[in-house]
């Protein structure tokens, strides 16, 4: 029988398990070579390696201890320099919270950015705001246990009282349920300080349909984003654009009467926020990351109720009298009936 030939994607998969033992044994090796530790921020990550910024917010390429497996921006991490190759080690991750991830391979899950203290809901007035799209956010922002706010952007195409109050009305329950709500104009710069002052000393991660204008605040937020970029491209060795991993930017302003400029907080710019989504759960689970729902369950006639056709349904008395939002419970259901599908294809 002839010898089965691998594929290059198979050799090349071969190559980084040989080579894996052999990257860890030089780190280990040169251990006499390293400087001492020290903290340090993720500010992306290359490859089998990351970029780390030190306290003088210096950046060095670093090579990752082979256990502590992947590293992402926002991580908090000590490491060494390694003096004779003038890059560094990272020897250990500090504990994450608030980790931002998203449906992986094969149904595994891949994080994208760490320590996230809030996900920004990037909702515009033109194309639309999409109420059932606002309810899938927040009910994966939940699972993740991640605060957010809801950004309304693009507010300088809202020309009469008439369009405010159309989206005043549509966001309604959101504001009911204590989620803070922010309109935003990179056009008339309305609400970019009162976005950045929100931001301040914070991680944040913005998410939102395409349209939605994240890239047109982003820029809005850091205007020297290219060359940040540049510089981040050169100090990876990677060309521009040729990632797509995570970033953390730091947000700045210009201290008035001054030209010294005061850090204000870090965004996290991800490609992987387009896949955002909640994960399929129990209907016991979805009840709770509605808590506009919270006085109501319990109530229903038959114990496992699915608000749907069952009779004497509290949440569906409660949608008739308007004590929950009609776009609200049709949201609840369309992700049900999701998750229902999604646990019926899983079946063997």
């Amino acid at each position: 029988m002839a010898k089965r030939k691998l594929t290059q994607q198979q050799k090349r998969r071969v190559d980084d398990k040989n080579r894996a033992p052999k990257v860890e044994k030089n780190i280990q090796n040169s251990a006499s070579h390293l400087g001492e530790e020290q903290p340090g921020l993720v500010i992306t990550s290359f490859g089998k390696r990351v970029l780390v910024e030190d306290k003088l917010g210096n950046n060095y390429s670093c090579a990752i201890r082979q256990h502590l497996g992947k590293l992402v921006a926002g991580d908090k991490v000590v490491w060494q320099t390694d003096l004779e190759a003038n890059m560094g080690v990272v020897v250990r991750v500090e504990p994450r919270t608030h980790e931002l991830s998203r449906p992986g391979f094969r149904g595994q899950t891949r994080m994208i950015a760490a320590n996230i203290d809030f996900i920004g809901i990037v909702m515009p007035v033109v194309p639309g705001i999409h109420p059932d799209m606002i309810d899938r956010y927040l009910v994966a922002a939940k699972q993740l246990d991640i605060p957010v706010v809801i950004i309304i952007n693009k507010v300088d195409l809202l020309e009469t009282d008439d369009d405010w109050e159309a989206i005043a009305a549509l966001l309604e329950p959101y504001d009911a349920l204590g989620i803070e709500l922010i309109p935003a104009s990179t056009v008339s710069n309305e609400g970019l300080q009162t976005l950045q002052e929100f931001m301040a000393e914070k991680n944040s991660v913005f998410v939102g349909p395409s349209g939605a204008g994240k890239s047109s605040l982003i820029n809005a937020l850091i205007p020297d984003l290219d060359i940040r970029v540049g510089q981040l491209s050169e100090a990876t060795g990677l060309g521009k654009h040729t990632t797509t991993n995570s970033i953390l930017y730091h947000l700045t302003r210009r201290i008035e009467g001054s030209d010294e400029m005061l850090a204000t907080g870090n965004l996290i710019d991800s490609p992987g926020v387009r896949q955002f989504s909640p994960s399929p759960c129990e209907l016991s689970e979805l009840e709770s990351y509605y808590p506009d729902f919270a006085p109501f369950l319990g109530h229903c006639k038959y114990k496992n109720c699915t608000h749907s056709i069952e009779p004497n349904c509290a949440i569906l008395e409660a949608v008739e009298k308007e004590e929950i939002a009609v776009s609200r419970y049709q949201s609840f259901q369309r992700l049900l009936t999701e998750f229902k599908n999604a646990a019926e294809e899983s079946k063997p």
